[in-house]
């Protein structure tokens, strides 16, 4: 699904790849990592060979190949939320590099930001630690989401 050429041309469309940083997506990373009390949260978009940070807090790499993906694992799931208590008890991401590896993420939270019926990329947040999120902190996850999806879609509305 990553290499899905409709997915990638209205990735194209969107023309967000590689654009300059904006405040409102940095924004958002910013509210969410505050409501969900995380050192890392990023806006990410997903080409065909790598994930590119639109906006990132606690996170220093622009983009990272697909081996270090986390969101891949929307390409996996109809889910539209995915959270990750405990990477350490997750199947899928005991062995990832992120884990065992610096940052050590252990917990993993993120929802995919959906455009014309295409999965774009995510909003994510990592921690350091193991943790539950509050039903509400979900819900500012949906609601940012909602938000960053919104940003991209008046990019195209503008032109």
């Amino acid at each position: 699904m990553r290499k899905n050429p409709d997915r990638l041309a209205e990735l194209r469309r969107q023309m967000i790849l590689d654009s300059s940083a904006e405040k409102a997506y940095d924004d958002i990373t910013k509210l969410l990592s505050e409501s969900l009390d995380v050192p890392i949260a990023l806006i990410i978009f997903m080409d065909a060979e790598r994930n590119w940070s639109k906006s990132r807090v606690g996170f220093q790499l622009a983009e990272v190949p697909i081996e270090t993906s986390f969101c891949e694992s929307f390409f996996k799931s109809d889910k539209d939320v995915i959270v990750v208590p405990d990477t350490l008890e997750s199947e899928q991401f005991r062995q990832h590099p992120l884990v065992i590896g610096e940052p050590q993420v252990r917990f993993y939270a993120s929802a995919r930001l959906v455009v014309n019926d295409q999965t774009l990329g995510t909003l994510c947040a990592f921690d350091t630690r193991p943790r539950q999120l509050l039903p509400e902190q979900i819900d500012h996850l949906k609601a940012l989401t909602l938000a960053v999806v919104e940003l991209v879609q008046s990019r195209t509305k503008a032109k």
